[in-house]
């Protein structure tokens, strides 16, 4: 069982760089298209972010909202409503001095379901010569080791502070 298992090991390892590589893939065939990507702004990752939880909430929410709610550090929530208000994406609302509300509007709902379909790119690329039945056999196998591994007498956090 041992030799069996360090394969498996292996093999789990080889998959993930694949995997990596296939979002990556995905990530850059939609740079050279100018998807995704607002001019002058570099961090796509927070204002795709924004992006994603606004697409949830069709009334908007308010700064302090995401700044509690949601763990907006205020810098990087200021820059990803420019981003947003700048390319024509949202609207905000001032509240008060320090308060606002900003809501996408209907160019920013689309950005944003083409960036969810984005995902679906991604995991058709990595799954798709899995058939239903394979994907669901292996998502329940992956979950029996998620859960035997959140069991585990380990300090997880700590880990992820001392691995990274």
């Amino acid at each position: 069982m041992s030799e069996l298992t360090t394969k498996l090991f292996i093999d789990v390892k080889n998959f993930e760089k694949y995997q990596s590589m296939l979002k990556c893939q995905v990530h850059i065939e939609e740079e050279r298209h100018g998807d995704y990507c607002l001019p002058g702004f570099p961090d796509r990752h927070n204002f795709h972010r924004l992006l994603r939880i606004l697409r949830k909430h069709d009334d908007g929410l308010t700064s302090k909202q995401l700044i509690y709610d949601f763990d907006y550090r205020p810098s990087d929530l200021e820059d990803a409503t420019k981003a947003l208000v700048t390319n024509n994406l949202s609207t905000t609302t001032p509240i008060n001095e320090e308060d606002y509300k900003i809501q996408l509007n209907t160019e920013g709902i689309e950005v944003a379901d083409n960036l969810l379909k984005r995902r679906d790119k991604i995991t058709e690329a990595a799954y798709h010569s899995l058939s239903e039945n394979e994907q669901r056999e292996l998502d329940r196998l992956v979950n029996k080791l998620i859960e035997d591994y959140a069991n585990r007498d380990v300090n997880y956090n700590a880990l992820g502070n001392i691995c990274r």
